[in-house]
Protein backbone atom coordinates (compact mmCIF):
# COMPACT_ATOMS: atom_id res chain seq x y z
CA UNK A 1 0.00 0.00 0.00
CA UNK A 2 2.25 3.17 -1.15
CA UNK A 3 -1.13 5.38 0.68
CA UNK A 4 -3.63 5.07 2.93
CA UNK A 5 -6.17 8.51 3.34
CA UNK A 6 -8.09 7.96 6.04
CA UNK A 7 -11.49 9.90 6.74
CA UNK A 8 -12.48 11.51 10.01
CA UNK A 9 -11.50 9.46 13.48
CA UNK A 10 -13.99 7.94 15.87
CA UNK A 11 -11.30 8.93 18.36
CA UNK A 12 -12.09 13.02 17.52
CA UNK A 13 -15.31 12.27 19.86
CA UNK A 14 -12.76 12.71 22.59
CA UNK A 15 -13.15 16.42 21.94
CA UNK A 16 -16.49 15.82 24.08
CA UNK A 17 -15.02 13.95 26.71
CA UNK A 18 -15.11 16.63 29.69
CA UNK A 19 -18.37 18.20 28.49
CA UNK A 20 -19.85 14.64 28.72
CA UNK A 21 -18.15 13.63 32.08
CA UNK A 22 -19.48 17.19 33.55
CA UNK A 23 -22.79 17.78 32.27
CA UNK A 24 -23.62 14.98 29.92
CA UNK A 25 -24.07 17.59 27.31
CA UNK A 26 -22.15 18.06 23.46
CA UNK A 27 -21.91 20.61 21.46
CA UNK A 28 -21.42 19.69 17.84
CA UNK A 29 -22.32 21.93 14.70
CA UNK A 30 -24.31 19.91 11.62
CA UNK A 31 -25.89 17.26 13.51
CA UNK A 32 -27.39 15.37 10.91
CA UNK A 33 -24.63 15.14 8.73
CA UNK A 34 -23.61 11.65 8.77
CA UNK A 35 -20.03 10.73 7.75
CA UNK A 36 -18.18 7.24 8.18
CA UNK A 37 -15.47 7.59 11.28
CA UNK A 38 -13.11 5.53 10.63
CA UNK A 39 -11.47 3.29 14.43
CA UNK A 40 -7.84 4.22 14.75
CA UNK A 41 -7.19 1.08 15.56
CA UNK A 42 -8.27 0.45 12.26
CA UNK A 43 -5.91 2.92 10.64
CA UNK A 44 -3.24 1.02 12.81
CA UNK A 45 -4.13 -2.26 11.63
CA UNK A 46 -4.37 -0.97 7.86
CA UNK A 47 -1.00 0.24 8.59
CA UNK A 48 0.51 -3.18 9.71
CA UNK A 49 -0.97 -5.16 6.76
CA UNK A 50 0.86 -2.87 4.46
CA UNK A 51 4.01 -2.90 6.52
CA UNK A 52 4.16 -6.86 6.62
CA UNK A 53 3.37 -8.09 3.32
CA UNK A 54 2.98 -7.23 -0.08
CA UNK A 55 -0.43 -8.02 -0.85
CA UNK A 56 -1.23 -3.58 -0.99
CA UNK A 57 2.29 -2.60 -2.75
CA UNK A 58 1.12 0.70 -5.39
CA UNK A 59 -2.19 0.56 -3.87
CA UNK A 60 -3.82 3.70 -2.58
CA UNK A 61 -6.60 3.22 -0.05
CA UNK A 62 -9.06 5.68 1.22
CA UNK A 63 -10.03 4.40 4.59
CA UNK A 64 -13.03 5.29 6.35
CA UNK A 65 -15.73 3.23 8.66
CA UNK A 66 -18.58 0.78 7.90
CA UNK A 67 -21.14 3.66 8.12
CA UNK A 68 -22.53 7.27 8.26
CA UNK A 69 -23.19 8.41 11.37
CA UNK A 70 -24.39 11.76 12.55
CA UNK A 71 -23.06 13.60 15.83
CA UNK A 72 -26.32 12.96 16.80
CA UNK A 73 -26.21 9.13 16.34
CA UNK A 74 -22.46 9.70 17.72
CA UNK A 75 -24.01 10.98 21.06
CA UNK A 76 -26.56 8.61 21.47
CA UNK A 77 -24.03 5.48 21.00
CA UNK A 78 -21.88 7.34 23.95
CA UNK A 79 -25.60 7.65 25.91
CA UNK A 80 -26.22 4.11 25.32
CA UNK A 81 -23.05 2.80 26.37
CA UNK A 82 -22.85 5.16 29.66
CA UNK A 83 -25.94 3.82 30.60
CA UNK A 84 -27.74 7.13 30.89
CA UNK A 85 -28.68 9.94 28.04
CA UNK A 86 -26.45 12.49 26.72
CA UNK A 87 -27.70 15.65 25.01
CA UNK A 88 -26.83 16.95 22.18
CA UNK A 89 -26.82 21.14 21.91
CA UNK A 90 -26.33 21.97 18.09
CA UNK A 91 -24.04 24.61 17.45
CA UNK A 92 -24.19 27.24 15.08
CA UNK A 93 -20.96 27.48 12.33
CA UNK A 94 -19.84 30.41 13.91
CA UNK A 95 -20.02 28.73 17.70
CA UNK A 96 -18.05 26.23 16.71
CA UNK A 97 -15.70 28.15 14.73
CA UNK A 98 -15.22 30.04 17.37
CA UNK A 99 -14.56 26.86 20.38
CA UNK A 100 -12.57 25.15 17.79
CA UNK A 101 -10.42 28.26 17.05
CA UNK A 102 -9.23 27.93 20.40
CA UNK A 103 -7.60 24.30 20.09
CA UNK A 104 -6.77 24.45 16.13
CA UNK A 105 -5.43 27.13 13.66
CA UNK A 106 -8.37 28.84 12.28
CA UNK A 107 -7.33 27.68 8.62
CA UNK A 108 -7.61 24.33 9.29
CA UNK A 109 -11.09 24.60 11.45
CA UNK A 110 -12.45 26.50 8.29
CA UNK A 111 -11.44 23.69 6.32
CA UNK A 112 -12.59 21.04 9.69
CA UNK A 113 -16.28 22.69 9.75
CA UNK A 114 -16.71 23.21 5.58
CA UNK A 115 -15.86 18.89 5.66
CA UNK A 116 -17.89 18.19 8.21
CA UNK A 117 -20.79 20.71 7.36
CA UNK A 118 -20.90 19.98 3.45
CA UNK A 119 -19.34 16.63 2.54
CA UNK A 120 -18.72 15.42 -0.93
CA UNK A 121 -21.27 12.26 -1.83
CA UNK A 122 -17.88 10.18 -2.10
CA UNK A 123 -16.73 11.78 1.71
CA UNK A 124 -20.33 10.65 2.86
CA UNK A 125 -20.08 6.66 1.75
CA UNK A 126 -18.01 3.70 3.47
CA UNK A 127 -15.85 2.95 1.14
CA UNK A 128 -15.07 -0.55 0.37
CA UNK A 129 -11.13 -0.28 0.21
CA UNK A 130 -11.06 -0.06 3.97
CA UNK A 131 -12.51 -3.60 4.34
CA UNK A 132 -9.39 -4.41 1.51
CA UNK A 133 -7.25 -3.06 3.11
CA UNK A 134 -8.03 -5.03 6.52
CA UNK A 135 -8.69 -8.03 5.35
CA UNK A 136 -12.36 -7.80 7.20
CA UNK A 137 -14.78 -5.18 7.98
CA UNK A 138 -14.22 -2.04 9.50
CA UNK A 139 -15.58 -1.53 12.94
CA UNK A 140 -17.89 0.52 14.28
CA UNK A 141 -18.57 3.78 15.96
CA UNK A 142 -20.36 2.05 18.68
CA UNK A 143 -17.25 -0.27 18.97
CA UNK A 144 -14.93 2.54 19.45
CA UNK A 145 -17.07 3.82 21.91
CA UNK A 146 -17.93 0.45 23.87
CA UNK A 147 -13.93 0.23 24.31
CA UNK A 148 -13.13 4.02 25.21
CA UNK A 149 -16.13 4.79 27.15
CA UNK A 150 -13.85 5.52 30.53
CA UNK A 151 -13.38 8.82 28.74
CA UNK A 152 -16.48 9.77 29.29
CA UNK A 153 -17.37 8.28 32.45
Amino acid sequence: MDRAAPGGFASNALLWADSVRSSRTVQAPFADVGLPPIDPADIAAAAAAALLGDTHVGRYYTLNGPAAVTPREQVAAIGEALGEPVELLEQTREQAFAQLSQIWPPAVVDKTLDALGTPTDDERKPSPETALALGRAPRSFADWVTRNIGAFR
